[in-house]
């Protein structure tokens, strides 16, 4: 039986959100056994970028990685 869930793709916020917490565990797991870990902003923004890099490729067809002009972004809330 299907849910129906199988034909689609979690959100690219999502996916996001699921990467930063694989990547962040990835690094934390090359610190400690712990899941309580300090961390400087060097390392915290390697972990951002790997999952943007991976969102971005992901989502390529949405062009997630390209700029966006403000009075776009205002056109598209007014819907």
């Amino acid at each position: 039986m299907t849910t129906g869930w199988e034909l689609h793709e979690p959100s690219p916020i999502e996916f996001m959100h699921g990467r930063l917490m694989d990547e962040f565990h990835n690094w934390r797991k090359t610190k400690t056994k712990n899941t309580t870990v300090m961390i400087d902003g060097s390392d915290f923004n390697s972990i951002v970028v790997k999952a943007k890099l991976a969102t971005y490729e992901k989502y390529k067809v949405l062009g997630l990685d390209k700029a966006i002009l403000k009075s776009d972004l205002i056109k598209s809330t007014d819907k």
